[in-house]
């Protein structure tokens, strides 16, 4: 029986093994969802699990996992036979998810004006003024890096997780819709605006103001980007 045992544990994977192919996946995960979600890899490219592992130089099998987790995201699609596509982006995914936001953010405003403190008005308002040039990639990454905590810093001050936990989820999802958009238009004057107008709100407890302004951004930042996929679409940098 003792040898079978040392036979079968010599046989069972390590668990520096199990840590190291957890990693390697989580490695090519984080690369490959950035790569989506910053337009290097463009809306509806065709991938395959041979191409990335020579790539990121691993095995299929942390790229299939992390093909997996993104594919659940719905940042990857499958296809039998042929292997996998980058999900395409098109008017009506951002006409939902706009809808969705919206909601979310407009009852984040109201609920944050109950609870938010000073220290989180300083923060916003540092945020608020952080803007970005349109041929210099890593601005960019800021600026939307930026307005993501902006808009998650008021979610998180409403106080209610889940409302956190989705609307984290619906900006991931617009990620890809607001790069595209800042390479084709500057919007640093009018999202610092509206961005300043919505702590004062904030900062006054005005409930009514501060959900009528995240509206209002939400509806301005909808339009914009409608324009900016129209541009980006005429000049065949995307297809919708």
């Amino acid at each position: 029986m003792d040898r079978i045992l040392a036979r079968a544990a010599d046989t069972a994977p390590s668990n520096d093994g199990k840590r190291k192919q957890m990693s390697l996946t989580r490695t090519v995960y984080l690369r490959l969802r950035d790569e989506i979600l910053t337009c290097k890899l463009a809306p509806g490219l065709e991938i395959s699990e041979a191409e990335l592992a020579q790539q990121f130089d691993v095995s299929k099998t942390p790229v299939r996992e992390a093909l997996a987790q993104l594919r659940q995201e719905g940042l990857v699609r499958t296809f039998p036979r042929r292997g996998y596509q980058i999900s395409p982006i098109t008017f009506g995914d951002m006409n939902e998810l706009f809808d969705l936001r919206t909601i979310l953010e407009a009852g984040a405003a109201e609920l944050a004006c109950e609870q938010i403190t000073d220290d989180m008005l300083v923060e916003l308002r540092e945020l608020a003024v952080v803007a970005y040039e349109k041929e210099e990639t890593q601005t960019i990454a800021n600026f939307i890096a930026a307005n993501r905590r902006f808009h998650m810093a008021i979610a998180a001050a409403s106080g209610n997780s889940r409302l956190v936990n989705i609307l984290a989820r619906q900006i991931d999802e617009l990620e890809r819709f607001f790069y595209i958009g800042a390479q084709m238009r500057d919007v640093n004057s009018e999202t610092n605006t509206d961005h300043l107008e919505i702590v004062d709100a904030l900062a006054r407890r005005d409930r009514k103001a501060a959900r009528d302004l995240m509206i209002r951004h939400n509806d301005l930042t909808r339009q914009g980007l409608f324009q900016s996929l129209a541009m980006s679409r005429q000049a065949g940098t995307i297809s919708l």
